[in-house]
């Protein structure tokens, strides 16, 4: 579910107090965990990227448009792993591969990854969507 208000369009998110995407303007902001906890950084990480595709597009942005990502892990020994999902799904064209920082976090319960982005919305005059 979309609100807006003062032209900041926000999608609802799970938790009080939270919202799992915001708009304004051009820019999109997306911050998500994944839904499922299986004790694999490769498996959480496919999921966070399937929700994140899908927030992106109810935003009317996408992983191309990216500006900066901020990466949580709650074990910097998964970075490997989670970097060759992250290559795998940010594809191979440099042109669309954003800032990236990855951080070591404490993250809540058996979530091994935690995502923030940062994306621009499509133009609809774009021909690299």
């Amino acid at each position: 579910m979309s609100e807006q208000a003062s032209g900041i369009e926000r999608l609802r998110g799970k938790a009080t107090g939270r919202n799992a995407g915001t708009a304004y303007g051009d820019f999109v902001w997306v911050a998500t965990i994944p839904d499922r906890k299986p004790p694999s950084i490769s498996e959480q990480s496919a999921d966070i990227f399937s929700k994140l595709d899908h927030l992106l597009a109810q935003l009317g942005s996408n992983k191309k448009r990216i500006l900066s990502a901020t990466v949580y892990l709650s074990d910097l020994n998964h970075k490997s792993a989670f970097d060759e999902a992250w290559c795998t799904w940010i594809g191979e064209d440099s042109r669309h591969w954003p800032q990236r920082t990855c951080v070591g976090a404490q993250l809540f319960g058996e979530t091994l990854v935690e995502i923030m982005l940062l994306a621009i919305r499509d133009d609809p005059n774009s021909v690299d969507k």
